[in-house]
């Protein structure tokens, strides 16, 4: 899972964890997370099987025609159908569950703009658009004709103020990361017994992870030069201490209650609403405390 939705599971797992918290026992016999991540996993196959089922024009495209194949697929879906029901009725895993999906669908969408955006300023770049393509005209046109194609679905994107503040708490998240791995990468080189540990007293492998921690020192001290940066990432750090869980740094317009839409590939668009999915680790988090 990916980290803002492993983090709403973390708290949850351990809220379903609670005496009466869960609805009833999990299948495997377990409480955890993990469970939990399975159990919304098992709803998201159960619930697109049977959608598929009940819609013949996609059941024809999937099954490319065959009688057979799409008998077996309505079989399958017929034998999940008394499963999912189960599942849905556990109305504390559906809550943890929609708060998954809509974070997954918000870090898909922020993964598709980063795409777009990158494949955008290759086409803009003729040097890079060369190098791209190996100076390839075919490759250059089939490039930019994607580009074209995709600029109104781009443009939409980067309009969803919502999305785009939520995209940047997640990449504020990936730099705060990279900052505390190069700090105990720094660190390590620092502390001579622990050196000596790691490498088992060998000099010449001691001496050059030193040399490599110089330039990683030098890349840390610009890093840590962006007070923004390292303010953000203390906040981070706080709120993880206070709360047992980091949620995704995001401006007040990002935490309203009302949804927002971000584009989907394929059919229509997914309703989404931020405040809700950041307020349900708050929730959970809240749980366990009590």
């Amino acid at each position: 899972m990916k980290l803002l939705s492993f983090l709403v599971l973390s708290a949850a797992g351990c809220a379903l964890a609670r005496p009466g918290g869960g609805g009833g026992g999990f299948r495997n016999g377990t409480t955890g997370a993990t469970s939990t991540k399975a159990q919304c996993r098992q709803v998201a196959r159960l619930t697109e099987l049977a959608s598929l089922a009940a819609n013949q024009t996609k059941l024809d495209e999937v099954s490319k025609g065959n009688a057979t194949r799409a008998d077996a697929l309505k079989a399958k879906a017929a034998d999940g159908a008394a499963q999912l029901a189960t599942l849905q009725a556990n109305s504390t895993l559906m809550a943890v569950c929609d708060q998954v999906f809509a974070a997954e669908a918000m870090e898909d969408a922020c993964g598709r703009l980063q795409r777009m955006e990158k494949l955008a300023g290759v086409v803009a770049n003729a040097t890079a658009l060369d190098l791209r393509t190996d100076g390839n005209a075919t490759k250059s046109d089939a490039l930019k004709a994607k580009v074209a194609a995709d600029a109104d679905q781009l443009t939409a994107l980067q309009s969803n103020a919502t999305l785009t503040a939520f995209c940047a708490g997640l990449d504020t998240q990936d730099a705060c990361r990279n900052l505390a791995r190069l700090q105990k990468e720094v660190d390590l080189a620092a502390n001579a017994t622990a050196l000596d540990t790691k490498f088992n007293g060998n000099a010449t492998k001691v001496a050059n992870f030193q040399a490599k921690a110089e330039k990683v020192q030098a890349k840390l001290a610009a890093l840590q030069e962006n007070t923004t940066l390292t303010d953000a990432c203390a906040s981070l750090a706080s709120t993880k201490g206070a709360s047992g869980s980091v949620v995704a740094a995001t401006d007040g317009s990002s935490t309203s209650s009302s949804g927002a839409t971000v584009g989907t590939s394929g059919a229509g668009s997914l309703q989404i609403s931020l405040g809700s999915l950041l307020g349900v680790t708050a929730l959970f988090v809240g749980a366990i405390a009590l």
